[in-house]
């Protein structure tokens, strides 16, 4: 295909069409393709999961102490007390990660979106802006 003929209605119209359609599909892409991620996200780092075992022990170690019942007891307790607070520190440090993970992700897609959008209008600034300098 020559420069030529694109400048025939019969060629630059369905060109256009194509073009026109091509550009508006791409948007609903990049909205699934950022479900698909924040789905995946989500399965890597499940927030509502990592809520519901925030005070869960981190590892259920079981320790058999010696020593005297009052002894034990306090073992027991610390050991339990430790194990969960450990638990909480690490569940909360992944549900941090989590939430930073999908507002990056958000913002990406907001940039990625607003560039695809602008992007063929800056081009047409650009071109017209030289083609003015050139004329001038």
């Amino acid at each position: 295909m020559h420069a030529a003929s694109l400048l025939r209605p019969d060629v630059a119209v369905p060109v256009l069409g194509e073009f026109t359609r091509w550009y508006l599909l791409q948007p609903l892409k990049i909205l699934r393709r950022f479900g698909k991620y924040a789905q995946a996200f989500n399965a890597i780092l499940s927030i509502p999961f990592l809520f519901r075992t925030l005070l869960k022990p981190w590892k259920n170690i079981l320790e058999h102490p010696k020593g005297p019942m009052l002894a034990q007891i306090v073992q027991v307790i610390a050991m339990a007390l430790v194990s969960r607070g450990v638990g909480v520190v690490i569940r909360l440090g992944a549900i941090l990660l989590a939430i930073l993970l999908q507002i990056a992700l958000l913002i990406f897609t907001i940039a990625y979106l607003f560039l695809w959008i602008t992007y063929p209008l800056v081009l047409l600034f650009v071109i017209g802006h030289v083609l003015f300098a050139l004329i001038h």
